[in-house]
C-alpha cells in the first residue's frame, strides 16, 4: 500500500471533518431561516462542497491505489446512501404542492423533480431564474441543486482518476481548479445567476478538496497547514457572520475553502490525536450522506 492511501485508511472517523460538517449545515440553516445573522451563512454550501471533494476523492484514490475500486460499487453505494431519503422527500413534496403552489409553480416543480431524478437540478434551477420566474420560497426542490452539483462531479472525478495515469493526477486536479476559478472569476459580474448553479464554475470548490487528499500525506504540506491553522479556524468562524458583497462565489468563497482545507490538512482537531492526519473516508457504518443547500436565495 501507498503511503498516501495508508495516511488515508487511518482515522475512519475524524471528529474534524464531522464539525465543519456541522457548521456548514448550520450556517446554511439558520441564514436561510433569516435570523439576522450569520449575514453570510451561505458560505457553508461552500465549506461543505471542500468536504465533499476531500472525502470523496479519498475514497476513489485509495480504492484505485488498492485495487479495490469498481464503478458498479462506488456508484450502488452512493446511490443506497442518497437515494431512499431523497425520493420520499421528492414523493412527500409531490403529494403536498398541488394544496400549497399555483399552476406555474407546479409546472416549475415538474421540471424541478425531472432535474432532481437526474441530477440535474441546478441546471433547471438555473434556466428558472429571472425576473418573471416565482420566488425562491415558492421552488420547494431548489435546494437540492447543490446535490446535483456534487453528484455531477461524482460522476466525473472517478472515470478522470482511472483513464489518466497516476502520476498525473495532482497536475490535472490543479488544472481543473485553476480552470474553474478562472472561469468563475471569468463569467461572476456576466453572467451570475450560471456562474452560481453550474458546475464548470464551481467544481473548483470541490478540487480544493480533492486537492486536499492528493496533498494530505506530504510532511512539507502539513508543515504549511500547521503554521496556517488559527488564521483558518479563525477565518471559518468569522467570515459567516461579516456582510461580503459583491456577486457569489468570488473571493470570500475563495478564502473560506482555503480555510477548510487547511483545517482538514492539519488534523489537529481529530479525535485520535495519535493519529493526527487520518482522512474520514466514506463507509457503511458511519455514512457520509451528501446534503443539499439552498445557498443564497438570488445570486447577487
Amino acid at each position: 500500500m501507498s503511503t498516501s492511501a495508508s495516511v488515508a485508511g487511518q482515522d475512519k472517523n475524524r471528529v474534524d471533518i464531522q464539525a465543519l460538517r456541522g457548521l456548514a449545515v448550520l450556517l446554511v440553516v439558520v441564514y436561510h431561516a433569516r435570523l439576522g445573522a450569520p449575514a453570510s451563512g451561505f458560505l457553508g454550501v461552500d465549506i461543505f462542497c471542500v468536504i465533499s471533494g476531500f472525502l470523496i476523492t479519498g475514497l476513489v484514490k485509495t480504492g484505485i491505489e488498492q485495487g479495490t475500486f469498481t464503478f458498479r460499487d462506488f456508484y450502488f453505494r452512493r446511490a443506497k446512501r442518497l437515494l431512499p431519503a431523497a425520493y420520499v422527500t421528492f414523493l412527500v413534496t409531490i403529494l403536498c404542492a398541488p394544496f400549497i403552489l399555483g399552476t406555474s409553480e407546479l409546472r416549475d416543480l415538474s421540471a424541478q423533480v425531472a432535474g432532481a431524478l437526474s441530477f440535474s437540478a441546478n441546471i433547471v434551477l438555473w434556466q428558472q431564474s429571472g425576473y418573471f420566474e416565482g420566488a425562491a420560497e415558492l421552488k420547494p426542490l431548489l435546494h437540492v441543486w447543490s446535490l446535483s452539483l456534487e453528484e455531477q462531479y461524482y460522476f466525473l472525478l472517478p472515470a478522470t482518476l482511472v483513464l489518466i495515469p497516476r502520476r498525473l493526477w495532482l497536475r490535472a486536479t490543479i488544472l481543473i481548479a485553476i480552470a474553474s476559478l478562472c472561469l468563475c472569476l471569468a463569467l461572476i459580474q456576466w453572467k451570475p445567476i450560471a456562474t452560481f448553479y453550474l458546475l464548470p464554475t464551481r467544481a473548483w470548490e470541490l478540487a480544493i478538496g480533492s486537492l486536499g487528499a492528493f496533498l494530505i500525506a506530504r510532511p512539507q504540506v502539513r508543515t504549511v497547514a500547521r503554521r496556517l491553522f488559527w488564521p483558518s479556524l479563525v477565518l471559518l468562524i468569522s467570515l459567516p457572520f461579516m456582510a461580503v458583497g459583491g456577486r457569489h462565489p468570488g473571493l470570500p468563497a475563495l478564502l473560506i475553502c482555503i480555510a477548510t482545507v487547511v483545517v482538514i490538512l492539519d488534523g489537529r482537531l481529530a479525535r485520535n490525536t495519535s493519529k493526527p492526519y487520518g482522512v474520514s473516508l466514506v463507509s457503511e457504518t458511519s455514512p457520509t450522506r451528501s446534503i443539499s443547500f439552498i445557498g443564497p436565495s438570488s445570486p447577487s
